[in-house]
Order: C-alpha cells, then sequence, then structure tokens
C-alpha cells in the first residue's frame, strides 16, 4: 500500500531530533498552568474509517517518551506496521522503531533497531516475511518479525532517506536527498542514480512493467522524472509556479498517466506557514513526459492516491489558514475527505477526536477504506 507522509524540513539527523524535542517543549510549558507538572509524552494515533467514511476504529500506542509514528503501509495479513521514533533502553536517545498491530488495531509488537539520533521514515514487507525500513540518516536496515537486524546498508550521501518501495523483480528503491538506490534483497547496492546538486527527491512510486516514477523539489519549483530498470533517466520535467511548491504525492493513474499533486505558496518569503499554500493542483503527464493537463485540486498536504484514480486527504480546520491542516486546533474535528476521479468530493467525514494531535500520513485500505496516522501530545 502506497503511503503518503508530512515531511520536515530537510536538515541533518540531528537537527531535525532537536527540532522535534523542541516542538515537544512549547506545548509543555504552554500547558502547565491548567494541565500540572508532568512528564510530556509524544503518543501515536491510528483512525480506520471503511470505504463511506464510518468510523471503524481507533488504537493508540503511548507509553515511549521518544514514540513518533512517521509512516505506515498495511500489512499482508490484513494488519498494519508503523515506523518511526522509539526509545531503546540500551541506547542514549530515539531510535528507529516498528510498531505492528492487528487488523482491529490491537497492537501486536514493538521493535527498535539502530544508532541514535534516527528515525524510520518509511517501510514495506519483505518477501519473506520482516521489514525494510529506510531511515533518515541513510540507511536501509531489513528486520525480521522479532526485529533482529539481518541487514543494514548505508546509502551514502545526506540525509532525507524518505521512501522506499518494492522494486518490480525484486529488492527496493530508496528515494532521498539527491539520489535514487537500488538494493537487492540481500541489502547489496545494484545501482545510484544521482542528480544535480539542488534538486531534491521527495518520493518514488515503481512502474509495474519495470522502472520508477519519482519526484521531489528544484528550487521552488517540483520535478518528476521516469527512470529504467537500471536507473537510467527515460525523461525529467520541471514544473512549478511563480512562487514556492512542494510536492505531495506521484502516482501511475489507472488511465496510465504519470500524475502528481503539488501546492503552491502564496507568499514565498514566508517559510514558516502552511496556511500560505493556497492552491494544490494536480497535473499529468503522458508516457513520453509531455505535460498534457492541469487542474486545481482541493486537499492537502496529507494525501494519497486511490484505485479508483482520486485521492484522500486529511488535516483540520485552523483558523486565517487555508485549507486543511496537519496541526490541529483546539476544538477543531479531524477532516478526511474522499475525492473521485474527477477530483470532486466523494464524501467528507468529520471525527472528534480531541485537541493537541497533528495528522502525519494517510493510506488507502484494501477494503477500499482509509487508515489514518498522527500524533498526540500527551500531558
Amino acid at each position: 500500500m502506497e503511503t503518503t507522509t508530512f515531511h520536515y524540513p530537510r536538515r541533518s539527523a540531528k537537527y531535525v531530533i532537536l527540532i522535534l524535542l523542541l516542538a515537544l517543549t512549547i506545548p509543555f510549558f504552554a500547558g502547565c498552568t491548567d494541565r500540572g507538572h508532568r512528564d510530556l509524552t509524544l503518543d501515536t494515533w491510528i483512525l480506520k474509517t471503511n470505504s463511506d467514511g464510518s468510523l471503524q476504529w481507533t488504537a493508540f500506542v503511548d507509553g515511549d517518551p521518544n514514540g513518533r509514528g512517521q509512516a505506515m503501509i498495511q500489512t499482508r495479513d490484513g494488519g498494519y506496521a508503523i515506523t518511526g521514533t522509539g526509545t531503546n533502553a540500551d541506547v542514549n536517545g530515539p531510535v528507529p522503531r516498528i510498531v505492528t498491530l492487528d487488523r482491529d488495531g490491537n497492537v501486536i509488537s514493538t521493535m527498535t533497531f539502530g544508532m541514535s539520533p534516527d528515525y524510520g521514515s518509511s517501510l514495506v514487507e519483505a518477501p519473506g516475511g520482516g521489514y525494510v525500513v529506510a531511515t533518515y540518516s541513510g540507511f536501509l536496515t531489513r528486520v525480521d518479525e522479532d526485529g533482529n537486524v539481518l541487514w543494514s546498508t548505508s546509502l551514502g550521501g545526506g540525509s532525507d532517506w524518505w521512501k522506499v518501495v518494492g522494486a518490480p523483480g525484486g529488492g527496493y528503491a530508496v528515494a532521498g536527498d539527491t539520489r535514487i538506490v537500488k538494493v537487492g534483497e540481500d541489502g547489496e547496492i545494484a545501482w545510484t542514480a544521482a542528480f544535480e546538486t539542488g534538486l531534491n527527491v521527495g518520493t518514488i512510486a515503481a512502474i509495474p512493467s519495470g522502472g520508477f516514477i519519482a519526484g521531489g523539489t528544484t528550487g521552488a519549483d517540483v520535478w518528476v522524472a521516469r527512470l529504467d530498470a537500471e536507473g537510467n533517466t527515460v525523461w525529467d520535467e520541471t514544473l512549478g509556479s511563480r512562487s514556492r511548491d512542494d510536492l505531495y504525492v506521484v502516482r501511475i493513474s489507472p488511465a496510465g498517466t504519470y500524475d502528481l499533486v503539488y501546492g503552491t505558496v502564496l507568499d514565498a518569503r514566508n517559510e514558516t506557514a502552511d496556511g500560505r499554500f493556497t492552491e494544490t493542483i494536480e497535473a499529468s503527464l503522458a508516457a513520453d513526459g509531455r505535460l498534457i493537463g492541469e487542474r486545481p485540486l482541493n486537499a492537502s498536504r496529507v494525501i494519497v492516491a486511490t484505485e479508483d484514480g482520486g485521492y484522500a486527504y486529511a488535516g483540520f480546520i485552523v483558523p486565517e489558514f487555508i485549507g486543511l491542516q496537519p496541526q490541529g486546533y483546539p476544538g477543531s474535528p479531524l477532516h478526511v475527505v474522499r475525492l473521485d476521479d474527477e477530483g470532486m468530493v466523494a464524501w467528507d467525514a468529520s471525527y472528534d477526536i480531541g485537541d493537541d494531535r497533528s495528522v502525519v500520513s494517510i493510506i488507502r485500505t484494501s477494503d477500499d477504506g482509509v487508515a489514518v496516522l498522527g500524533s498526540v501530545y500527551d500531558f
């Protein structure tokens, strides 16, 4: 299952961990007066809907001061696996973590691995069982069902290894920093496709017939490229506006086009507020990379493509901000919206899940529903 994740700004791994710790501290001091002096943790929550948006269940993963979910997949048995950050008693600081749940949201296992500071940014199931996890610091790690590390491969270069996908014919492809790396089932690097400096790779999808479609940002614009099975660029296109743009998702549509959804910032000089995103655009490219269509799409940055050619997205209404936002607002329910292949609203459901929450990722599920991953401050 494809997952789309809200990412932090590109920085070194240690710097990102410091940002996370600061984010935890601010609401704690702001809430000490009426909540009392207690240890603050950041718990993980999951919300599951059916195909018409009706709530099926919610689940919580708590008890870890470094616990945060970053990405989620549905597993072959109908359950779920989440990667992100957790605590290992033998390591001083946050480390990558995997949490598994059954199809009803009950926690089955929690496993940690790797070094600190780091976190798991994306994961897939391995064919023989267990998981393959891409970490922020630039490692691809294979673990078995018990969390034992079978191999761990350094991807080289800088940080920002956001996305791992299974490769057609076996192995894995990882997108991040300025490169895409193909890794075999044994953890050996098969090839590396390096892009020019300043061209950041944010996401990747496998093409069933072979090769990959990838995208990211370059300066104020977004770009998309098709690669063959050996990592050679077949074509690449740059799209954008006069303002700063941010790529949310790329996909191969049921019609065979390559679609990307990106947001445009009204005020490119203001780098701090998601509320400056005033327009979301879907662009469609032909098999040879030609731009064949664009349309405005009412969506948030936490979005996933659906099997029918539409999308599902999630977020909160925040005063003075345009569109749904990842960070919650007191009294604002979570909204999940399903769009059909024409970009029209199929359903818009709201859920009162409480305050002090943020939404991180959304995935489609095998029963045509969606599952939403988020965080909540536990005072």
